[in-house]
């Protein structure tokens, strides 16, 4: 039996690619757009004061637009996961948008850590401005390693498969939880639940699949004897 694994397509690619240039494209553009209006706060949660300057409300805007656009690219994602198996395509289209929601998110890691809070760890570890540091950093590196695997690493054996549904259910959660129940504004709560049900709606049509192939089976004819 041959090792499953999605097969090239340049279309997956391409459409990915498109995704992310034109996301990341308004992402910066919505952050130049906005900068001069109080549209996130400076002020962290629970805080009692700034922890950035004025001057610095373009980057905040940058880092808060950039992760929406890992989110919507996550979701088409996630949705095309649960069904990577069922045409060389999809598992193209997944392991493609997969690849693209990470380097949105790369884009979102730089700003917040590098840019927002100048790679000071102290400050990060130590913010109410980020609610799971550690963790979102294991996430990071964890992605990093299965899109690796994904392109790399001819098959899908039960390591990788184990891994693979571990770590998309983390992203499921870290996305889900940061924008619906996190989120400061409404199109962020918005966001985080569209995202949910379209990860629901893929396990949904799964189901359904996976329901008609076994009653189509049990009709079949029987073969004579």
């Amino acid at each position: 039996m041959t090792p499953w694994h999605p097969a090239p397509s340049s279309r997956a690619v391409r459409i990915a690619s498109i995704a992310l240039a034109l996301l990341l494209g308004l992402a910066f553009a919505a952050a130049y757009f906005t900068r001069q209006t109080d549209l996130f706060s400076l002020l962290p949660p629970d805080g009692a004061a700034p922890d950035f300057s004025a001057a610095q409300r373009q980057d905040l805007h940058r880092t808060f637009f950039t992760i929406w656009a890992a989110l919507v690219l996550a979701a088409p994602a996630l949705a095309f996961f649960v069904v990577r198996r069922e045409s060389a395509l999809l598992g193209s289209l997944w392991r493609a948008f997969w690849t693209a929601s990470l380097l949105a998110f790369a884009v979102h890691f730089y700003w917040a850590v590098v840019v927002m809070f100048g790679n000071d760890w102290s400050r990060i570890l130590h913010t109410s401005r980020v609610s799971a540091p550690r963790l979102d950093t294991v996430f990071a590196v964890w992605w990093c390693v299965d899109v690796a695997l994904a392109w790399l690493y001819k098959g899908e054996p039960l390591w990788v498969r184990v891994q693979r549904w571990l770590v998309h259910a983390l992203a499921f959660l870290l996305f889900f939880m940061g924008a619906a129940r996190e989120g400061e504004l409404l199109a962020s709560r918005v966001l985080g639940w569209s995202f949910a049900a379209v990860v629901v709606a893929a396990f949904g049509w799964k189901l359904w699949m996976r329901r008609a192939q076994a009653r189509a089976r049990g009709q079949a004819p029987q073969p004579a004897r």
